[in-house]
């Protein structure tokens, strides 16, 4: 049984639609991050087609685990992801568009008790972690996609010192390069994630499967909330920041982080893509 403790779901830009998702129920909690997208083409939702794609698997995969949906989390998810895929692809005919680079994706975290087990379903760029019997801990995160990432960074940053543009407007000139980063989804020598229009990263999942002996708390949140360590420091590292958000209110980090972040306006002195991110998390606690 899943006894959720708190869970924070934040647009980072109040005026845009929230990319990012969480759902729970009596023995689940996943967060959920949609990619932005990069090409501006929007085909199912004119404002982000991200958040389309999240909004509905977030949904489907709610309905179907409340319902007592005992089928393995890829079968369930395949299930959601083929009519929105076609959706998706009927839409792209019917305005006769190719399909652009960036069709919707999202990482994904998920803690699952199962058969009288607790499982773990990860992908992409979502933060998945565990405390676990005997002092053990379990903490995942994909490396792949953030080191693409940080490529654009550097250049960006390149970009800075050579022109003068605060960190934050030359992004705009990377384009082709974040472009060409996005295509490496699911690809052997790109990141696997969450795709609509390829399938392929559901079979490279991270999966672990633990006896749930004794209680097990966990936490799932996305690369937004992740900057209070990766981009900001406050927290060195991932185990003093899942210790925090068991003693501190979710707000409260919430509010530390806009404050780390609006003090840095221009992403000069930390450098990101945009001045604060989507930013969802949750935590709690499996039993027996």
């Amino acid at each position: 049984m899943f006894t959720l403790k708190q869970h924070i779901c934040y647009p980072g830009n109040p005026q845009k639609p929230n990319e990012d998702a969480i759902g729970y129920g009596k023995d689940f909690c996943f967060a959920m991050d949609g990619a932005s997208c990069l090409s501006g083409v929007n085909v199912m939702d004119p404002e982000s087609d991200a958040a389309w794609m999240v909004r509905n698997v977030a949904d489907g995969l709610c309905q179907r685990l409340y319902d007592g949906d005992n089928r393995p989390t890829e079968e369930i998810l395949t299930e959601i992801l083929m009519p929105l895929r076609e959706q998706y692809f009927n839409k792209l005919a019917e305005q006769n568009t190719d399909e652009p680079d960036d069709s919707p994706s999202a990482g994904f975290s998920m803690f699952r008790q199962r058969n009288g087990k607790l499982e773990f379903f990860g992908l992409g760029d979502c933060v998945g972690m565990a405390s676990l019997p005997g002092g053990k801990s379990f903490c995942w995160l994909d490396h792949d996609l953030p080191n693409l990432d940080n490529q654009v960074l550097e250049e960006m940053m390149r970009l800075h010192e050579e022109t003068g543009l605060p960190v934050i407007q030359t992004k705009s000139l990377c384009m082709n390069l974040l472009l060409t980063n996005r295509k490496m989804r699911n690809h052997p020598k790109g990141y696997w994630i969450l795709d609509l229009a390829n399938p392929e990263g559901l079979l490279q999942a991270e999966k672990r499967v633990w006896e749930l002996t004794a209680p097990i708390t966990v936490t799932s949140f996305s690369d937004g909330f992740a900057q209070l360590t990766e981009v900001f420091a406050l927290y060195k590292g991932y185990p003093k920041l899942f210790e925090a958000i068991q003693k501190t209110d979710l707000e409260v980090l919430w509010a530390e982080l806009k404050q780390a972040q609006n003090a840095d306006a221009d992403c000069d002195d930390f450098p990101r893509f945009k001045l604060r991110d989507d930013t969802c998390a949750i935590w709690g606690v499996f039993e027996p």
